[in-house]
């Protein structure tokens, strides 16, 4: 388990450090002599007609309200062109045609060009190439109007050539860009990684609902970027990436915080869940049947969104005022960060200031981060309850052991009784019927009778190895194991008969498991040299114990004085035990090999 422990700790920082990866990366993007030499340049002033009849001028980017769906909106500008430049547009869910010089050079978002479960077509930002001789040339753009929206969004158009196009784009969208494919590839990995550490880990499921988490927060800004839009020509998938990853992000989040959380009430965040769950459900159902888009779906979940971090702030003040959990302490200021940072998405969506979207980011990149140090906290709380479960069993199942061991020996010494018992019976009858015999004088008869006698006597009683029956009652159990494993076996150990019950205790976890490991060593060696010595010295109240056994191969060491189990891939229980108990008593354990010869070396103070 401590194992697996070192490396979940480890996914905090590669979060961390996967963050910031966008910020080194928008910074590469602008040297510092920048040449303006053949820069794109923005189409903002334009003319504009409507089919209501409206006209006039427009600065571009904007937003018109329209009286219908599907409403055509004209823009007309004159352009002047270089040689083997293009002009960069966008379509916000609207049907689109431009012209240049009244020649169609390009159709997009029309009936029968985009899935029939869509109402609008999706996002496109396209180049259309212009007449390779430049000049003066005349640019008219129709739209119409989307369906599923009140108003249109009429984007810049930037004009220039394909490098410096690209390069304009990039510049603007560099961050988000960047830093969605960080979250991406963070997410991923945390997600992957962490999934063989379900089964064993069972606080690895914070890192699972972190590392989805993180891959629907870079899904959701891959699929609304507008560098994305031009570079990957696959307009239906990113509208699919960025409004499912925006509505699966949240469910995901409120998931992670009533794992970690651990709320004494959890109805709240589970009714959340439920209406987020819901509303995921049917939004997908009625863009599928063509009957609601994503895009006016989002309005229910910008309201259910905010409504959510509200609630949440509430809830978490709740729990740690009230409930004192410390966990949800930690959550709520980067709840209300995001909260904060998410109003300003907001304001974005609706006024169109394009400018902040990055500062949006910065909002979910802190938030991102927070949640990965709370997930590590919470793994590490976790995994010292989880070792200290690992100890509290491991002693129990020493005790038990230790208690059979105990029963098996007063059976035998019962057993023994009995016999005894039993033979002292028999005893009046067989001094009869010697009396008998003697007194015939039959000298043959008498020897022949004593013999049986003698072989039906019980045998002697095995040799204590030490003064304390509990202690002695373990040794005696190893060292049979180790005789029936064809080692050579002494023992000698100096160990009060009276002692506290958890001193005595403790000692046999320390003598149990030091001859457990030595008979075991010993059974799995195939060759005839094979041994087990066990000597101790009680001095000033100070007990020392040294175990050497013979042994074959290679033992694995993870670190000095420790060494893996030679049953499962991990430090050894037992040895961990050991060493455990003796520091309980001011004293250690030192573990060695050489030449075919393990040494164990433990002092304790018991008086």
């Amino acid at each position: 388990m401590k194992k697996y422990s070192k490396y979940i700790s480890f996914l905090p920082k590669i979060l961390l450090l996967a963050a910031l990866i966008p910020i080194v990366k928008i910074s590469l993007s602008y040297p510092l002599n920048r040449s303006e030499k053949g820069a794109a340049t923005e189409i903002t002033r334009v003319k504009y007609s409507t089919d209501a009849g409206d006209f006039g001028t427009l600065e571009l980017p904007t937003i018109i309200e329209m009286p219908a769906p599907r409403t055509g909106v004209t823009l007309t500008t004159e352009i002047e062109a270089g040689s083997g430049e293009a002009i960069l547009v966008k379509s916000v869910f609207s049907p689109m045609k431009v012209f240049v010089n009244e020649e169609l050079a390009l159709e997009y978002g029309q009936a029968g060009s985009y899935p029939t479960f869509m109402n609008d077509p999706p996002t496109a930002s396209i180049f259309v190439p212009l007449p390779s001789e430049g000049g003066k040339l005349s640019l008219r753009i129709s739209y119409e109007s989307p369906t599923q929206r009140k108003r249109i969004t009429l984007p810049t158009i930037y004009m220039g050539t394909t490098g410096a196009l690209l390069e304009k784009k990039f510049t603007q969208n560099a961050f988000t860009f960047s830093f969605s494919i960080v979250l991406i590839v963070a997410g991923f990995f945390t997600f992957v990684v962490t999934l063989g550490y379900v089964g064993k880990i069972s606080a690895s499921n914070a890192f699972l609902r972190l590392g989805l988490s993180s891959l629907l927060a870079g899904v959701w800004g891959f699929g609304e970027c507008d560098l994305t839009v031009l570079l990957f020509p696959y307009p239906v998938l990113l509208y699919a990436m960025s409004y499912l990853g925006l509505f699966l992000l949240v469910f995901s989040v409120l998931r992670f915080g009533l794992l970690v959380v651990q709320p004494k009430n959890k109805l709240p965040m589970q009714a959340m869940l439920w209406v987020h769950g819901v509303s995921i459900f049917v939004s997908i159902i009625l863009q599928l049947t063509g009957r609601i888009d994503f895009t006016k779906s989002l309005y229910w979940f910008q309201l259910i969104i905010t409504l959510s971090f509200v609630i949440s702030v509430v809830f978490l003040l709740w729990e740690w005022l009230l409930n004192k959990n410390m966990v949800a302490k930690q959550f709520i200021p980067s709840l209300v960060v995001l909260f904060v940072f998410t109003i300003i998405g907001l304001i974005n969506y609706y006024l169109n200031f394009t400018e902040i979207l990055p500062i949006f980011y910065v909002g979910i990149l802190f938030f991102m981060i927070t949640l990965g140090f709370i997930s590590g906290s919470y793994v590490q709380d976790s995994m010292k309850i989880v070792a200290e479960k690992e100890h509290l069993e491991h002693q129990v199942q020493e005790i038990n052991h230790q208690l059979e061991i105990q029963r098996m020996h007063y059976q035998r010494i019962a057993d023994n009784e009995a016999m005894i018992k039993a033979q002292r019976h028999d005893l009046r009858h067989q001094l009869t019927v010697l009396k008998v015999l003697y007194g015939q004088n039959d000298k043959d008869k008498f020897e022949r009778y004593l013999d049986i006698l003698n072989k039906k006597l019980p045998s002697e009683r095995e040799p204590l190895l030490c003064e304390n029956y509990a202690v002695n009652a373990i040794a005696s159990h190893y060292a049979e194991m180790a005789r029936l494993a064809g080692a050579d076996v002494s023992v000698s150990l100096m160990v009060p008969q009276k002692l506290p019950a958890d001193v005595e205790s403790d000692l046999c976890v320390i003598i149990g498991n030091l001859m457990e490991n030595a008979a075991e060593a010993c059974a799995r060696m195939t060759g005839d040299d094979r041994f087990v010595h066990v000597n101790s010295v009680l001095q000033y109240g100070v007990l020392t114990i040294v175990v050497d056994n013979s042994f074959e191969g290679k033992l694995r060491k993870k670190e000095e004085g420790v060494y893996f189990s030679s049953k499962r891939d991990e430090e050894g229980i037992g040895l961990t035990s050991v060493t455990a108990v003796a520091r309980k008593y001011d004293g250690n354990a030192y573990f060695e090999e050489k030449d075919g010869i393990f040494q164990a070396s433990v002092y304790a103070r018991i008086a």
